[in-house]
């Protein structure tokens, strides 16, 4: 063969080889949210917790153990990262339920339906299924109530979501099938859709109620826990000048046996004894496990189904939880364990196998994240910063704060306009408390030097040789939470 036929038989080979390979597949994304979950797994050194599934997502892909929610409550944050917005942009509260939003929004889900995607929702997403049915082409939720809203009763098994008022309880093992739990029964109607749409680029995103109140779960998962080994919190006590402007509604006290103990002059109850503190974290802990075998159910669907190399799986949670630390049984507040969250991602394309970043993460980051990994443009308007550099680089740190907000609630609505915007460092835990409906004026702040352990005990706001570092935070929280 001389050189021109060999030519001409090269280029046209060429051309015939790129028009015949097939074009490049979408990958798939299963996001996976979680309800009050704090950074509780095993392989983060949490040897008390059973978290098989979750351990084999941190092995796998990469944990991101900086990772804020910019509100410690469900529906703002669930707003604010489902859009990328900062909830001081989307309104205080953030709720979706406000139509307004839609107007100048494109939700996460939405942008991927517009690019091609079969994108579905499955239990708690959003606050109610109620918002942004738009986005889906596919919606499943558990029996509505007759005010078309999801019963807090759900959370436990069929034979007690019919209990009303105070005979709830806070806690609940029984013997009862894993199947009569609706956490059960959206992973079951998640596995049959990823069999029906396996061959459809897809965005599905799965919610979890657990491990919300109340701590309810199969008993299987009771019985991985030994109560006399639950050990209470070493930081029980409330921060010394703390938070003392903050009053808000608690979830436990809508359960038996603790709604007269919490409606105390706050949020704080020193009331509950070690007993009763073993038992809430017992049933916290079985809910945690409880939601690691649904978890290793989607992963095996995924693997049954060849899918597992070209879905990119998010865990996560919408925030955190305290369980008895700083006097607090619950979230509200903006405190590290009401904002710090568990955030791993699964990247089939990852090198970096079972890597930590320590990079300083927000949740509103995940959109412009998501995104690029499936290498789409996210919208102008998106507040967040893709973090995606860090898949190929996580020991890079670049970003070395977190921004939270949160909103007091009040009795007799005293503090009621008092919003707290809080910056995290690696050092610190700085918050300032402003009256949102008078120029923002700074009613209060408190500094906290932050240890190893992460929970603030000492306000050390009046001290002298700090005065400089909380003229800097300030000015960063002011430059960060701009109207």
């Amino acid at each position: 063969m001389n050189f021109k036929k060999f030519f001409i038989f090269t280029f046209f080979s060429v051309i015939y080889l790129s028009c015949s390979s097939p074009a490049k597949s979408k990958l798939n994304i299963l996001m996976i949210i979680v309800d009050d979950m704090r950074p509780d797994i095993s392989a983060w050194g949490k040897e008390n917790i059973k978290t098989p599934n979750i351990d084999h997502l941190v092995n796998q892909g990469i944990s991101f153990k900086r990772a804020y929610a910019q509100y410690a409550n469900c529906s703002p944050s669930r707003m604010s990262f489902l859009t990328g917005i900062s909830p001081h942009r989307l309104g205080h509260e953030g709720r979706l339920s406000d139509k307004k939003q839609f107007e100048t929004h494109t939700t996460l889900p939405g942008h991927f339906k517009d690019n091609g995607y079969y994108t579905a929702s499955f239990g708690k997403v959003y606050h109610s299924i109620n918002d942004d049915k738009s986005s889906w082409d596919y919606i499943y939720d558990v029996k509505l109530n007759d005010s078309h809203e999801i019963p807090w009763e759900s959370f436990a098994s069929e034979i007690n979501q019919q209990l009303k008022g105070h005979n709830r309880p806070a806690i609940e093992s029984t013997k009862e099938p894993i199947e009569s739990y609706n956490d059960t029964k959206i992973s079951i109607d998640v596995m049959d859709q990823l069999e029906k749409n396996k061959d459809n680029p897809f965005f599905m995103a799965v919610g979890f109620r657990k491990p919300h109140l109340p701590f309810a779960a199969p008993q299987k998962y009771w019985d991985m826990y030994k109560r006399e080994n639950i050990k209470v919190s070493k930081f029980a006590d409330a921060p010394i000048n703390g938070d003392s402007i903050v009053y808000q509604w608690s979830e436990l006290a809508s359960y038996n046996k603790y709604s007269e103990s919490y409606f105390s002059n706050n949020y704080r109850n020193s009331k509950i004894n070690s007993q009763d503190a073993q038992e809430l974290r017992h049933g916290y802990f079985a809910c945690i496990s409880y939601i690691d075998d649904l978890v290793g159910m989607l992963i095996k669907k995924l693997e049954d189904l060849e899918l597992s190399n070209n879905t990119i799986i998010i865990f996560m949670s919408d925030h955190g939880y305290h369980l008895g630390e700083q006097q607090i049984w619950g979230k509200h507040s903006s405190y590290e364990l009401s904002t710090n969250i568990p955030l791993v991602i699964y990247d089939p394309s990852q090198k970096n196998k079972g890597m930590e970043c320590l990079n300083f993460i927000e949740l509103i980051d995940i959109y412009p994240t998501l995104t690029e990994l499936s290498e789409i443009k996210s919208p102008a308007n998106v507040d967040g910063q893709s973090f995606y550099d860090f898949f190929n680089n996580p020991e890079k740190v670049s970003q070395k704060s977190a921004y939270s907000q949160y909103q007091t609630f009040q009795k007799n609505r005293t503090f009621s306009n008092y919003m707290a915007y809080a910056i995290y460092t690696k050092d610190f835990n700085y918050i300032e408390w402003q009256d949102i409906h008078n120029d923002r004026d700074v009613v209060q702040t408190e500094l906290y030097v932050m240890s190893d352990s992460r929970i603030e005990n000492i306000n050390v706001n009046n001290e002298p040789k700090f005065s400089e570092i909380k003229k800097e935070l300030s000015l960063k929280i002011w430059e960060n939470f701009e109207f």
